[in-house]
């Protein structure tokens, strides 16, 4: 005997235990007026449609020229960009790499020198991914989300105001080039908002305009190696600011994660911090502990890219100093120099610890389900 409809609907799917947890994957529109037609208001009424995507392109740096674009060759499609089509992105995320939850960072707005029409393109970012990739894409609800926002503080709360409470979206995005250091106060409204409704907060490498957002510490970089190896001094000096200016004593909620920076830099720098906190911690009085203490508690770090030293087994070594809390894995898909190969890396590392570092501290994080529906994604 057919059991009624709605009781067959209410019976338990068959689960997997999520193993792989992706911190770090990127989704393209197929077309700028994809993000054109996700514009919702207030910008929509003031005419942003047509000043941010005019004729319906986005646009590129030509500041800097990664291979391929920055992405891997398999992952064009005829239907559009890397990144664009769910059917190829599934079968070379989930099925070829193994990955079980992924993150999406979104990069397909730019920064821009207004902080209206980075809200105006942030918002209109996060409403198409919540059409398709956490939407219409997402049956299987294996992808989660990053919110863009400007870097008006203001408007970013606005922004994370407007989409607290679904289900989908774990985390929100600081721009690194936000013309000011994440420790300062005027960001503190973002960093309320996001504990208050518990969300993580990150930081990635993002498209950057021309200009002063492009300096490293010495003036303008002249070329893609320097921008691209510079990624943690960058981090650094934002990382540095959270600490002394004492952000997880007044947030001691917060999560906050550096993407796409490696991490085989932490530990010399944390070692430093540490012996200049013994002698100069008067200076800093919200700086109340060690630094490292705070970061182990508070920070993490993705893997790629992974730093590789010439004896892999140096990297077991690291991070067994870092602590396996500090570390999650990330895939960076569909970038050239993404890392698809879950292996790589744990020469030497325990297996509990490798664990911990491919799922574990990601499923704690972001307050994911420790299982996920066993079909296969296509069928959803």
């Amino acid at each position: 005997m057919t059991p009624p409809a709605d009781i067959a609907l209410a019976e338990p799917q068959a689960v997997v235990d999520v193993q792989i947890v992706d911190g770090d994957i990127h989704v393209n529109p197929r077309s700028g007026l994809d993000l054109a037609d996700s514009l919702p208001e207030p910008w929509l009424g003031r005419g942003y449609r047509e000043l941010l995507f005019a004729g319906g392109l986005l646009g590129t740096s030509v500041i800097f020229a990664p291979p391929n674009e920055g992405r891997r060759l398999d992952s064009f499609t005829p239907l559009g960009p890397p990144g664009s089509d769910p059917q190829v992105t599934g079968r070379q995320l989930f099925d070829e790499t193994g990955v079980d939850v992924a993150i999406i960072i979104p990069l397909a707005d730019k920064s821009l020198a207004n902080p209206e029409h980075e809200a105006a393109m942030a918002a209109a970012t996060n409403a198409w991914i919540g059409k398709t990739w956490v939407g219409a894409y997402n049956g299987h609800g294996r992808y989660k989300t990053t919110l863009r926002i400007s870097t008006d503080p203001d408007l970013a709360v606005a922004e994370i105001e407007r989409w607290a409470g679904h289900p989908h979206v774990v985390q929100i995005m600081l721009n690194p080039y936000a013309g000011g250091l994440f420790g300062e106060k005027k960001f503190w409204p973002v960093f309320e908002a996001a504990v208050r409704h518990k969300l993580v907060v990150g930081t990635h490498i993002t498209l950057q305009r021309p200009g002063p957002a492009l300096m490293s510490t010495y003036g303008p970089p002249s070329y893609y190696i320097e921008n691209h190896g510079q990624f943690p001094l960058l981090y650094s000096a934002h990382l540095t600011s959270l600490l002394c200016e004492g952000v997880f004593e007044q947030f001691p909620d917060l999560r906050f994660t550096f993407i796409e920076g490696g991490y085989g830099w932490v530990l010399p720098y944390l070692w430093r911090m540490d012996r200049h906190w013994k002698e100069l911690r008067r200076e800093a009085p919200r700086l109340k502990r060690l630094p490292s203490e705070y970061v182990r508690e508070h920070v993490s770090f993705t893997r790629q890219p992974a730093e590789e030293p010439r004896n892999p087994r140096h990297l077991a070594r690291v991070i067994d100093w870092l602590g396996p809390q500090s570390l999650e894995y990330s895939s960076d898909y569909p970038h050239w120099d993404g890392d698809y190969n879950t292996q790589f890396g744990f020469t030497g590392v325990p297996p509990e610890v490798r664990r911990q570092i491919m799922g574990g501290n990601a499923i704690d994080k972001y307050r994911l389900s420790p299982t996920r529906p066993a079909r296969h994604w296509s069928t959803f």
